[in-house]
């Protein structure tokens, strides 16, 4: 390490090169028929760590060295350290010529655009240590980004770290006694002892002289629900209280997707929980950025919430933004915002939410059937559910405490999220788990247990129409039809009422429970005819599509009659009047336009077809009018010589008719098409008399 001397850390012999253990090494690579690069490949090892153990420059690989490369080579770890035998020998004759040594950890050197939004997470990493923490468990879901903050603070710190893998499943752990010994062995320098309580204080004495750091990597693996494995108990707990006490100058970072609850180790004060919040929003936009991808803010903000801020998931992202969408994240996010895991390269990100529900599902059975039942909740429209929504689909458990605890191994592992209003899942999550309630018997009963819940949240003096324009009264009529307008706008910049949001999905448990395809199928079920509260709901959801509708009706005609008031002020010279017409002739039919989007969006979420024909016909008759009026309009424009004004009169007229168009081009209207067709042809004709009208007389003047 080249930091040690300024930084106070305490230095450890550095080992001359060893050219004959590197020629060994690529004797035994070429045995295997290994290339460097191969085994590059397999360990994950850096390519200068590797080159550096074949020419000699590094003597004494570290213990996680050398256990990845036994590994990939399918050879005992032995035989392997016995190669670099002889450098110890030469390390401990040069020991009197002590320099500073080199980092044998090989700590990553990330660039600034693969590490973004953890400056708070660095800086609450030091203030820990600062008051004296010894080991610090970094818990979060898997993708997050706990090693890559863990060894990005080994970074800064210039700490050579110890590394640790617990493993990669329960069944398969690592030893503990073992890495214990390899590491006293290969990194201190000295002959383990036999005896494990022995080994441990040899182990602690040799953290009492050196400052160093230890990265424990996935502990989850050798927990079950935040205690560890029997067979694994006493050792673990031996080790996490030396790395722990108060006179060892090490630092030990520990990741897990679960919180430890070991009674021995809590009590510890130098023990410390850190918990790593997801990247927010601005930490993906400027990683994004970074890889020269076109921000659209709305879709990063539901990317981002969709993939629960995971870092892996954003890692992973980026080259499928650039290659499918060419940078365009809109685009990519229009086209896979329903297929979260579309993609071959986000195979690994599903493993990894796989992986912890199988380990859940294993753990804790109960726990599991919880989770998977949640995910028959749409969290993008329903934001949070409350405890009382949650423990609603424990119908099969009736002990309050053990719901309790079930919801609360939830949030120790990370897999269901929460706020002070409520409980939610990450789309990612959820999308896991109604995969996997699907495959229940449980899919009927969560959703009608998830619709009784949401009805008890719907008023009883609220089964009416919601949306409401205030009728503020003014002395003249004009004047009160742009105060309607104004309100209006209000209104409509509002999202649907909580009210709203409720019905519709109630609606949609409704309809999955009864198998129902769409709402009109819903109204017909037999067992719903005489169901007072159903009937209540489904006369709110028509009500908010007419009356949506009718607003969307209303604000046209609002608009057509401040247009025609224009033009006549216009042609009286009244340009104050008709200037100020037209504004609001603008800002009506815009509003106009979200009222029958807002009818849409509720005729669409209960899959109504008859009502969105309805509500696209009335839009489309909109936008048909206005052509025609705008039409009219043009042509006025022109008789008064106001050749620019036509022009972008006809052209606006011909964007409203070819939105009618294309509209009733999906529906079945063929007699409204044609009248849409001939409109379009006239206005045609229109421009073309005009434009020739314009030619002579400029040939005229000429």
């Amino acid at each position: 390490m080249n930091k040690v001397d300024h930084r106070g850390l305490s230095a450890v012999p550095r080992a001359k090169k060893n050219k004959e253990a590197g020629e060994v090494f690529k004797k035994l690579l070429k045995e295997k028929e290994f290339s460097q690069y191969k085994l590059e490949q397999v360990t994950g090892l850096d390519k200068s760590v590797i080159s550096k153990i074949a020419t000699g420059q590094t003597a004494n690989p570290t213990p996680t060295t050398l256990e990845k490369i036994a590994a990939a080579l399918q050879i005992e770890l032995g035989e392997l350290t016995r190669i670099f035998a002889q450098s110890t020998v030469q390390s401990q004759h040069s020991a009197t010529n002590i320099e500073p040594q080199e980092s044998v950890s090989e700590i990553p050197r990330s660039n600034n655009s693969d590490f973004v939004g953890r400056e708070e997470a660095i800086a609450d990493l030091d203030e820990l240590v600062n008051k004296g923490a010894k080991v610090i468990l970094i818990h979060s879901e898997g993708g997050i980004g706990k090693t890559t903050l863990a060894t990005k603070w080994f970074e800064l710190q210039g700490l050579e770290y110890l590394d640790l893998r617990v493993g990669t499943t329960p069944q398969n752990l690592n030893s503990l006694e073992d890495w214990v010994s390899v590491t006293l062995r290969y990194h201190f320098k000295e002959n383990p002892e036999q005896d494990f309580m022995t080994l441990m204080e040899q182990f602690k004495s040799k953290l009492q002289e050196h400052r160093i750091g230890v990265l424990i990597h996935h502990l989850e693996f050798a927990l079950i629900n935040g205690e560890f494995i029997k067979s694994h108990n006493s050792n673990y707990i031996e080790l996490l209280t030396v790395l722990a006490h108060q006179s060892v100058q090490s630092v030990t970072l520990i990741t897990s997707c679960e919180l430890l609850h070991e009674p021995d180790l809590i009590k510890l004060k130098n023990f410390q929980y850190y918990w790593l919040k997801a990247l927010e929003y601005k930490a993906w936009e400027d990683y994004f950025v970074s890889f020269n991808i076109t921000i659209d803010t709305d879709a990063l903000y539901e990317i981002n919430r969709a993939y629960g801020g995971n870092a892996f998931a954003m890692s992973l992202l980026s080259p499928e933004i650039l290659k499918e969408s060419q940078g365009n994240l809109k685009v990519y996010w229009q086209d896979n915002r329903d297929y979260l895991l579309r993609h071959p390269t986000l195979e690994n990100l599903e493993k990894l939410v796989q992986r912890q529900f199988d380990k859940l599902q294993q753990d804790n059975p109960q726990a599991y059937k919880l989770l998977c039942r949640l995910g028959c909740y749409r969290y993008q429209y329903t934001p949070v559910i409350s405890e009382k929504g949650i423990f609603c689909l424990l119908w099969d458990e009736q002990n309050e405490r053990k719901k309790l605890r079930f919801l609360r191994d939830l949030k120790n592992r990370a897999l269901v999220k929460f706020n002070s209003e409520g409980y939610y899942l990450y789309e990612l999550i959820r999308q896991e788990a109604i995969e996997r309630l699907k495959l229940t018997d449980d899919w009927k009963q969560s959703h009608g247990k998830a619709g009784i819940f949401l009805s008890t949240l719907i008023s009883e003096n609220c089964k009416t129409i919601i949306p409401k324009i205030t009728c503020t009264k003014a002395n003249d009529t004009q004047e009160q039809m742009y105060l309607n307008i104004e309100n209006a706008e209000i209104v409509v910049k509002q999202e649907l009422t909580k009210q709203e949001t409720i019905a519709l999905e109630i609606v949609y448990h409704s309809m999955e429970f009864y198998g129902a395809g769409c709402f009109e199928d819903l109204r017909q079920e037999p067992n719903l005819l005489n169901n007072v509260f159903f009937q209540a709901i489904r006369n709110m959801v028509l009500e908010y599509i007419d009356c949506y509708s009718n607003l969307g009706i209303v604000l046209y005609k609002f608009a057509l009659t401040t247009h025609r008031l224009g033009i006549i002020d216009e042609r009286e010279g009244k340009l104050i009047e008709s200037n100020k017409e037209f504004e609001y002739c603008q800002r009506s039919f815009k509003v106009s336009q979200d009222f029958f989007q807002t009818a849409l969006v509720i005729a669409t979420r209960v899959k109504e077809d008859k009502l969105m024909i309805n509500v696209l016909l009335s839009l489309a008759c909109c936008h048909y009018f206005r052509g025609i009026t705008l039409h009219e309009l043009g042509i006025f424009l022109h008789q008064i010589i106001k050749n620019n004004e036509s022009k972008e009169a006809f052209g606006e007229s011909k964007t409203s008719l070819n939105k009618a168009l294309k509209i009733l081009t999906k529906l079945p209207f063929e007699q409204k098409r044609e009248e849409v067709k001939k409109a379009i042809h006239s206005l045609e004709i229109s421009e073309k008399s005009c434009c020739t009208f314009i030619a002579r007389f400029l040939i005229e003047l000429a």
